[in-house]
């Protein structure tokens, strides 16, 4: 099978492309402040966004299980909610 030209591809997000992203988004973001709390030059912005995925310990192993699971599963509920949002927001300019 051969790719449909440009001008026959649905325009608009997928929720599968976007949820891998904001998952890798959230995981990079998560593990760095992990490490900066982790190490001894902790600074007490990470904890915030650290504690808003996990209630363990600032700087344990368990902290840094607990919330990228919660990270990817924040991600993909954000993922499966924005896409159809913006993809029907996007069909309803290109009616008006």
């Amino acid at each position: 099978m051969s790719q449909p030209p440009n001008a026959e591809r649905p325009s608009g997000i997928g929720v599968l492309p976007l949820g891998i992203a904001l998952a890798v988004t959230l995981l990079a973001g998560y593990g760095a402040c992990w490490l900066v709390a982790a190490s001894p030059f902790a600074a007490p912005f990470t904890h915030a966004w650290l504690q808003l995925f996990s209630a363990e310990p600032a700087g344990s192993t368990e902290q840094l299980i607990e919330g990228s699971i919660f990270s990817a599963v924040g991600a993909w509920f954000a993922a499966l909610i924005f896409a159809p949002v913006y993809n029907l927001i996007a069909r309803a300019d290109r009616i008006i």
